[in-house]
């Protein structure tokens, strides 16, 4: 799958990247913040969008799955900030909120492992 991540932080983009090749996938795309993430998705049309909830100054990673929804793109916001509030706005905007410390939980996600069948 062709796949854009999209964190705050260098090093977590660097392992989520290392990992999701070794699973097989495409990685088409990097970006350290929201508008840099929506950018990344208008241009290069991933299937899948693995995006921070906090990505500094600018629109956070559900702003960003707002912004770029559509039918044929998976998004999957990857955070430690896992609460009630956030995992309903991710609904809201079609997204799936996986807590970042479980690679397994993400590699499914990134499947469609368990995504629901409508947002």
């Amino acid at each position: 799958m062709r796949l854009v991540v999209a964190d705050n932080d260098a090093a977590v983009i660097d392992l989520l990247t290392l990992d999701m090749k070794l699973e097989g996938h495409d990685i088409v795309g990097t970006a350290m913040s929201g508008a840099a993430a929506v950018e990344a998705c208008t241009r290069l049309a991933p299937e899948v969008l693995i995006v921070d909830l906090r990505l500094g100054p600018g629109p956070d990673g559900i702003d960003v799955a707002g912004e770029v929804r559509r039918p044929d793109l998976r998004v999957i916001l990857h955070t430690n900030y896992v609460s009630a509030e956030t995992i309903a706005r991710a609904r809201r905007v079609g997204a799936v909120v996986v807590e970042k410390g479980s690679l397994r939980a993400l590699r499914r996600a990134v499947r469609g492992e368990g995504w629901p069948a409508t947002t």
